[in-house]
Order: C-alpha cells, then structure tokens, then sequence
C-alpha cells in the first residue's frame, strides 16, 4: 500500500459517481456518461495537436 493517498482518492470518486447516478435522474447521468465519450477523443485530437506543434 505505498499508494495509499490514490487508493482513497478512487474510492471517494467512485463513491461519489455511484451516489450521483443514484440520486440524479437517469437524464442527467446519461447526459455526463454521453459528454465523457465526446471528451475522450477530443483529447487525444488535442494531444495529438500539440505533439505535431512541437516538432
């Protein structure tokens, strides 16, 4: 357990996610869990971005 700090930091996230898609509605929860899967390549667009602007 030398990485103490990060396994409570992913239980209090995954605690508090698990808590919001109880409590929210279903809309909401489905909303947030559709704008991860646009983040997610839009930031690798973006690193791949700033990896071709350095060379």
């Amino acid at each position: 357990m030398e990485n103490r700090i990060k396994y409570i930091v992913a239980a209090l996230a995954a605690a508090v996610f698990m808590a919001a898609a109880y409590y929210l509605p279903a809309e909401t929860f489905l909303a947030v869990f559709a704008a991860g899967l646009f983040l997610v390549p839009t930031s690798f667009f973006v690193y791949m971005l700033q990896s071709v602007s350095r060379d």
